[in-house]
């Protein structure tokens, strides 16, 4: 018996050793088979250094002149993506990630939290990984906003004039000391009110009115017009849609007659490694290399045009920042409010439609003629519009155009940012909804045009509830009097950019759609990470892993999340599954880690190789990726695909992800 049961263990490990040669030479054959097909398929070699990730490592050591949040976001964006965030005292060094795309430079901003910030730029390149030195430090001792300086001590009083209410009794406008801007807000400007362009060409809103979520700031910025003229920049507000017998009309300054207000520059700007800040003014006729101006007042007096400015000093390279006078806009919450300019002379016309509307007749009896950012308050010439709004950075620019009668309609004669606080020194405050009156959609902070507002304050107020509500959490219990106590507000967490995963699941070949198990990863600043499940589309039951800081985490099966062939055929069918959060450390960025995602399916551990020159199972692509659908591969449904496999650093296909054909993509 014995002797048999010998025989027969050994006949069993004779047919297990067997059969594992046979799978081991079935795995080889396949693994070669799957490359051979899929460079069939790319029609060319993989780079050597291509590991699959469309992302980019920045290393940024940065000194700072104490403690500050150092911040790096997208530059001349509409909506500000944050990239990374540390706490830096001294100095510090922190590494990112970025998609790798078409993108030239990058922001970084110190916060040193009492309303003063220092910015600088990167110019990136097109290297995988990339490194910076930035000398974030305050170039003198802070200075708060609301106690401005000048350059030009006690400029003449006929510069300054009756600018405001101090002096004049007529405006309603008391500033609240300058608002700082980026230096690269004058390009930002520039891409939003361009001289001599017509902005309804270009897609932007030319009409539009604002919703009051409460008080916020306008920032006096820059002004492209050869006119000395008065001419008074305003708001105004009423209650109801189209109905503007409760009109009222607010004036804040004169903004062209005079350089000064109060005996200060309405815009400064400061150099880079410079402390002084140096006046500026509107007017265009009065620049640096020539005598534009007919009034000798003007000449020489070291106060230059602010667009000639921003010329001559190169932009953001040398200009550290640009500061506006400021002042607060407080209208009743819910209630609708514009901006116009009162310049000219009065048009019959238009006094006979604000008539017509409801408009009370003081406001019709300056004899001059009015700019409204309300397309149905202007004259009716060429076009009804006379004003523009545009986001870049997460600032607010807008702009008026300074003839009643038509002009060249660029909308850059006078232009201004708004911002919810006074230098970030008054927090609490938020910026107005704003609504597009051409198509009765909404702006939204982040740039984007919806049928409702994204922003949840704005929502709250369009249903008619305190700005501030933000749902039902209840006051938590005080242990020490068993009342209660207002819930503290938790530490502000933001999300970092979004990636894509992609896995193919190897249950067969030749397919190359990379929807197999599609998920998404979105790291934010708290040092955690939230893993979304989005697709599956392979017939294998795979399951997920993360192998984390702190051992692996399972999420289990995904077929038991979300079944087979979900969201690969018609478009997204079920909403993602949220998975869970799990730690993700300062140190990781998603070009080196995303590997600690994988599968396993069939035996197998599949995940995004970071072998450079390797055939890829998984892919790892920035953003919210649209996978191919069912069965079409990825250089079918990405036609410059092939063109950044084969070669990572062919910039006109950096950013292929963004270019699908899109009959063969799953759209959201």
């Amino acid at each position: 018996m014995k002797k048999n049961h010998l025989n027969t263990l050994a006949l069993t490990a004779c047919s297990l050793f067997m059969f594992s040669c046979v799978q081991e030479a079935d795995n080889s054959l396949f693994e070669n088979r799957y490359a051979e097909e899929f460079m069939t398929m790319l029609g060319g070699n993989i780079d050597k250094s291509q590991t699959w990730v469309t992302g980019t490592v920045v290393e940024a050591s940065v000194t700072t002149s104490g403690p500050a949040t150092v911040s790096a976001y997208t530059l001349g964006k509409e909506s500000r993506v944050l990239y990374g965030r540390k706490q830096v005292n001294g100095s510090g060094t922190f590494r990112f990630a970025i998609p790798q795309n078409l993108d030239t430079e990058i922001a970084f901003e110190a916060d040193y939290g009492d309303a003063e910030k220092v910015w600088r730029k990167m110019d990136l390149s097109l290297a995988l990984e990339q490194k910076v030195t930035l000398n974030l430090g305050r170039s003198a001792a802070v200075r708060s906003a609301m106690a401005p300086s000048n350059s030009v001590v006690s400029p003449p009083a006929s510069l300054c004039g009756s600018s405001n209410s101090s002096t004049d009794g007529g405006y309603a406008g008391h500033h609240f000391g300058y608002t700082t801007f980026p230096g690269w807000s004058w390009d930002n400007l520039a891409k939003a009110v361009p001289e001599a362009k017509n902005p309804s060409a270009n897609g932007q809103i030319t009409n539009y009115e604002l919703i009051s979520t409460g008080p916020f700031y306008l920032s006096l910025l820059y002004g492209y017009t050869g006119t000395y003229q008065s001419t008074v920049l305003g708001y105004y507000y009423y209650k109801e849609e189209g109905k503007y017998n409760d009109l009222v009309m607010v004036d804040l300054c004169d903004v062209l007659l005079h350089d000064y207000i109060d005996g200060y520059a309405k815009v400064q700007y400061q150099l880079n490694g410079e402390a002084i800040w140096h006046d500026s003014n509107f007017d265009y006729r009065d620049g640096f290399t020539a005598p534009f101006t007919t009034q000798t007042q003007r000449l020489n007096d070291d106060s230059y045009n602010s667009l000639l400015v921003n010329q001559k000093y190169g932009g953001v390279n040398g200009l550290q920042g640009i500061r506006g006078l400021t002042f607060q806009i407080n209208v009743p919450v819910g209630y609708r409010l514009g901006f116009y300019l009162k310049t000219r002379s009065a048009i019959q016309s238009q006094i006979d439609n604000l008539r017509k509307l409801g408009v009370d007749e003081k406001y019709l009896k300056s004899g001059k003629g009015l700019c409204f950012s309300g397309a149905a308050l202007n004259a009716k010439t060429t076009y009804a519009f006379r004003s523009v709004i545009q986001k870049y950075d997460g600032y607010t620019f807008m702009g008026l155009d300074d003839t009643p009668a038509g002009g060249d309609y660029d909308c850059n004669d006078v232009t201004f940012g708004l911002t919810a606080g006074n230098g970030g020194s008054l927090p609490g405050v938020l910026l107005p909804g704003v609504k597009d009156l051409d198509n009765n959609k909404y702006y939204n902070n982040d740039g984007t045009i919806t049928e409702q507002p994204k922003d949840s304050y704005v929502q709250n107020v369009i249903e008619g509830r305190d700005p501030f509500d933000f749902g039902n959490q209840q006051p938590a219990p005080d242990p020490g009097t068993g009342g209660t106590q207002p819930a503290p507000i938790p530490p502000t967490v933001f999300d970092l950019p979004a990636w894509t995963i992609a896995y193919e699941d190897m249950g067969t070949v030749g397919d190359f759609d990379f929807n197999d198990v599609v998920i998404k990863v979105v790291p934010n600043t708290a040092g955690k990470a939230t893993v979304y499940l989005c697709a599956t589309g392979g017939t294998n039951d795979a399951e997920l892993h993360y192998d984390g800081p702190s051992g692996d985490v399972n999420f289990g099966k995904v077929h038991a999340k979300m079944p087979s062939m979900t969201n690969t055929r018609d478009g997204i069918t079920k909403p993602f599954v949220k998975l869970g959060e799990v730690d993700w450390p300062e140190s990781y960025t998603m070009p080196t880690h995303a590997n600690r995602f994988y599968i396993i399916s069939g035996g197998q551990k599949i995940c995004v190789t970071l072998q450079p020159g390797a055939v890829p199972k998984a892919i790892c692509v920035a953003g919210d990726w649209q996978w191919p659908k069912e069965n079409v591969n990825l250089v079918k449904a990405y036609g410059t695909l092939t063109k950044w496999a084969t070669n990572i650093n062919n910039a006109e296909a950096r950013d292929w992800y963004n270019h699908p054909d899109r009959s063969n993509i799953i759209s959201f």
